[in-house]
């Protein structure tokens, strides 16, 4: 296919940066300042054990504690709260215990008894240190955020970011059992720009359509984060639904104690599409003598999987994958400086179907019979090559005043795919062409400072700064069918549903965490956002004519974000929260450049308006230590939301929505009536010596005033809400044999709340979905010690009964995997 040169010079111009960006780490002058401990903060861990409040104090503070469970076995602490730094949070949590600490960096932290040796040296000790890395078991406290820890993440052997998030209440994935096809929605919000995707700290924004949203391996993650709604004021212009932040593995996370660099090693398998995985990973961290520490990690993977098998026995035809991923990440400490670089690619190559969205393949029969069966099959099908790339830099640094504690990060992340059809064929624009490429890439740069203070009594950790983000996309098809006429640029130009473009965005916020008693925080924020998108006129004529509104010149949207957020410890086992927030969407590029041709709405939409999500939730969480037996713990969260959402914009479409509109210059995209969605969701976790226990469950309707295809019509249910879902596990321990296993099941009811059956519904809306239940079995062992100690095997069994199911967001075209038996064995050398 010919590119053209400004592409061929925009790809040379990204590489250049991804290296600047990615060597920065290796030649930054560091200065002399004082260690982050020295820096207050806003600090309140409940009474309770010693263990939960170590584990409370990492979250909030941003720390890894390490330390031998029996040293702080069986330990009450009455807790800590006020605007503390660290070291005294610390220092009163352990005293009289015994227990004593040491910085290993800026954000480890050691812990040993003060007649025994060092954890981290590996001296007169061969324990490994449970390391906590912060949160409790719904995300640090924070009322709309669940965490993935690597102990799940383990658990569960996901292919896919999708399957790995598809668990969490008010998460769904959608789009099926093709890698290149998955999608994520959250709380009835499924558009892309609907979930902000964050892989250390850099957005991935890859939009094409019925082409998937995200294709990070997660054996390259250590932990992922699902910050639900849209309240916080850290992020702005969409994400709706939430954000998703993902954090890469580094020297840190691997090393065994004592040890300055290691080698890990795992390879799994799984059997309902014989997916074989390898992996290794090489990482050191050491001083090397001098005052500055530093660490680096190089890690390579493997995957690769036959077409799969969904319950019943059927083969998803074309739905075999095969990834390839690599990451290099280094970084440096040196008195109060902290700073990390890294690299993460993947590679994924495979025959599809032209959606990758879609269901089984069935080839035509007019094309078997002129060309036999399996080229039949090929000529439904499209050869993608996928690549998906981010750099990232990021130095933080706590300085001598309580003042100055910044952050600065740059990265650059794109997503590409090529795909080209087979054989002789002519296929339509409206399904890319015989041959298209889509490039989405994003340079995104922050620089924020938290300042800690006491004003009017009142302890403040005021956290604010600047952003700036320039995304752009490069869309290109050669479309074969109309490759004569000079009215398609004989061929060559941007699909009309998919146009080129930019979208920059300048953006400011400020929150302030007040702490206006000991049990009592009050974090009002502010945010604003300036945007500015610009298109690329199509080269095709037929694409671009004025007379019939076709305009792709540059239009701004600007907006405010006011948030607050209340959080009260009513008791030591009690805490209620409430947020708010007034988030605001501009339209992407596809919505306000897209186009056709001499139709009855072929006009570009620059005249959109931003969207408005006027969102709340409410919640408690309950925390009891020593339920029924010492030590155990019960937690749960139950929390309910609501969005209302003003000007959101939609495809028009539908005969009664474009009746008298004339015959030329009407947008193809526009604002219609507001619509809002609302929900419940509960979590509950039960742990002591011998058992665990976990319960997830959502429940969401939503209402929009009119329907899609006629907005004066009665209200519709929204299209995209999940059905109620249940998901249950029960587990036992065996700790004399460093052992878990137990039962998980997924419960899902029907799903007859969509417009399908509702005032012109069949037209747009998906269909009903049936309930089902899916059962599974594991196995979880972790040898602490003898030789097979370092060494994790992970078996589990999936769809026990092979259950044949299709959930709701994969519109009745995409079954999910039967009977999948799952093992993975590593170990750390």
């Amino acid at each position: 296919m010919t590119h053209s040169t400004r592409h061929s010079s925009m790809r040379r111009h990204s590489r250049l940066l991804a290296v600047l960006l990615s060597g920065a780490a290796l030649f930054s002058t560091m200065e002399t300042a004082r260690a982050q401990q020295t820096a207050a903060i806003s600090i309140d861990v409940p009474a309770g054990t010693l263990t939960r409040a170590l584990n409370a104090l990492a979250g909030q503070a941003g720390l890894q504690i390490a330390f031998d469970a029996s040293i702080t076995q069986g330990i009450p602490t009455r807790g800590v709260s006020g605007n503390l730094t660290v070291d005294a949070a610390l220092s009163r949590l352990l005293a009289g215990t015994g227990i004593s600490y040491r910085y290993s960096g800026t954000s480890m932290v050691t812990l040993s008894k003060a007649n025994g040796a060092d954890l981290a040296s590996g001296e007169q000790t061969a324990l490994e240190p449970i390391v906590l890395t912060g949160g409790n078991y719904y995300g640090a406290g924070d009322p709309s955020k669940a965490v993935i820890g690597k102990e799940t993440m383990a658990r569960m052997q996901a292919a896919s970011i999708p399957e790995l998030v598809n668990y969490t209440p008010g998460v769904s994935m959608g789009g099926g059992v093709r890698l290149q096809g998955q999608t994520i929605a959250i709380r009835g919000f499924a558009r892309q720009s609907d979930t902000r995707i964050l892989l250390d700290g850099a957005p991935k924004n890859f939009e094409k359509y019925d082409q998937g949203t995200i294709f990070v391996e997660p054996e390259l993650l250590k932990r992922v984060e699902i910050e639900k709604g849209a309240t916080s004021v850290r992020y702005g212009n969409g994400g709706f639904g939430g954000t998703i932040r993902m954090d890469s593995k580094d020297a840190a996370d691997m090393l065994k104690p004592g040890q300055t660099w290691g080698f890990y090693g795992k390879t799994a398998y799984q059997t309902a599409n014989r997916q074989f995985l390898e992996t290794g990973a090489l990482y050191g961290r050491s001083d090397f003598g001098t005052p500055v520490t530093y660490d680096g990690l190089l890690s390579l993977t493997w995957r690769k999987g036959d077409d799969m098998r969904i319950g019943g026995g059927e083969r998803f035809l074309f739905s075999d994958e095969k990834l390839a991923s690599g990451m290099g990440k280094v970084g440096a400490e040196f008195d109060g400086h902290e700073i990390k670089a890294s690299v993460l690619y993947g590679e994924s190559n495979n025959w599809g179907p032209v959606a990758a969205i879609r269901g089984q393949i069935d080839p035509i029969a007019n094309d078997i019979k002129n060309y036999g069966y399996q080229e039949a099959l090929r000529r439904r099908l499209a050869w993608r090559e996928l690549k998906d790339f981010t750099s990232t830099f990021e130095h933080k640094y706590s300085g001598d005043s309580d003042l100055v504690n910044t952050r600065f990060m740059a990265s650059y992340s794109s997503t590409q795919q090529h795909a080209t059809r087979h054989g002789n064929q002519t296929p339509s624009a409206s399904v890319g062409g015989y041959e298209n490429d889509a490039s989405y890439s994003d340079i995104h740069v922050e620089l924020e400072n938290t300042s800690n203070f006491d004003l009017g009594g009142f302890g403040h950790a005021l956290n604010y700064g600047l952003q700036y983000n320039a995304h752009k996309r490069d869309i290109s098809m050669f479309d074969i069918a109309n490759s004569t006429k000079p009215e398609y640029n004989y061929g060559y130009y941007a699909p009309y549903f998919m146009p080129e473009g930019t979208q920059d965005t300048v953006s400011a916020f400020v929150r302030d965490t007040i702490s206006l008693a000991d049990s009592l925080t009050l974090t009002p924020g502010l945010r604003f956002d300036w945007v500015r998108s610009e298109g690329v006129p199509n080269a095709a004529p037929r694409y671009n004519n004025p007379a019939l509104g076709h305009d792709y010149s540059a239009v701004d949207h600007s907006g405010f974000t006011p948030a607050v957020s209340v959080a009260w410890a009513a008791t030591s086992n009690i805490r209620l929260f409430a947020d708010w927030a007034y988030a605001m969407r501009a339209p992407n590029i596809d919505e306000l450049y897209s186009t056709q041709g001499t139709t009855t709405a072929p006009a570009t939409s620059r005249e959109l308006h931003i969207e408005r999500n006027n969102t709340i939730n409410l919640g408690v969480d309950f925390i009891f230590d020593d339920m029924m037996t010492s030590g155990d713990t019960l937690s749960a969260r139950v929390a309910v939301f609501n969005n209302h959402v003003t000007n959101p914009v939609t495809r028009r479409f539908g005969g009664r929505n474009l009746s008298g509109m004339g015959a030329s210059g009407v947008d193809w995209y526009w604002n219609t009536p507001a619509y809002y969605t609302s929900g419940l969701e509960i979590q509950t976790h039960y742990e002591n010596d011998r058992m665990f226990a976990d319960l997830g469950f959502s429940i969401m309707t939503g209402t929009r005033h009119g329907a899609v295809n006629d907005i004066l019509g009665p209200k519709t249910y929204i299209n995209d809400l999940a059905p109620t879902t249940a998901n249950l596990m029960l587990g036992a321990k065996i700790p004399d044999w460093d052992l878990s296993f137990g039962w998980k099941g997924t419960f899902v009811k029907a799903q007859d709340k969509t417009p399908i059956r509702q005032y012109l519904g069949s037209t747009y809306a998906r269909p009903e979905s049936s309930g089902y239940a899916v059962h599974g079995i594991f196995l979880d062992w972790t040898p602490k010690e003898g030789f097979m100690k370092d060494t994790e095997l992970h078996a589990s069994v999936e769809n026990i009964f092979d259950k044949r199911y299709e959930p709701y967001l994969s519109d009745g075209i995409a079954a999910m995997p039967g009977r999948n038996f799952k093992i993975s064995l590593s170990r750390r050398f």
